[in-house]
């Protein structure tokens, strides 16, 4: 009885370690999901350096990543995407309105940058 017990609870063990993990629950995006880690290549390669800001946020029950490719630039475009780098939206810029997701700063959640340049 006793061996079966234990032979149980090495079973549960085995497979909880053994779940395999989507790109929604990375605990490392910037090494873990290509595109963001292509993308920081890129901007640390470029001669032409600037600041540049990627947060993870929870949108809509999924990771979503937002791309700020010139921090603190007025007239900027950030762009959101999925993990599988689906753009979701669209924020800044100079066409007015041009933010095409009206709800996303009320609904985003668990807000976390994940790397920045400076």
């Amino acid at each position: 009885m006793k061996n079966g017990v234990l032979y149980f609870m090495f079973l549960i063990l085995i497979s909880c370690g053994q779940q395999k993990k989507s790109s929604e629950n990375t605990v490392n995006p910037v090494e873990e999901i290509n595109w963001i880690k292509e993308y920081i290549a890129a901007t640390t390669k470029s001669p032409f350096p600037t600041k540049v800001v990627i947060t993870q946020y929870t949108y809509k029950n999924q990771n979503v990543y937002l791309v700020n490719g010139c921090y603190n630039c007025a007239d900027a475009v950030s762009y959101l995407y999925t993990s599988n780098k689906e753009q979701l939206c669209t924020f800044g810029g100079m066409i007015p309105n041009s933010n095409n997701c009206p709800d996303f700063f009320d609904e985003a959640t668990d807000k976390k940058v994940i790397w920045k340049s400076f």
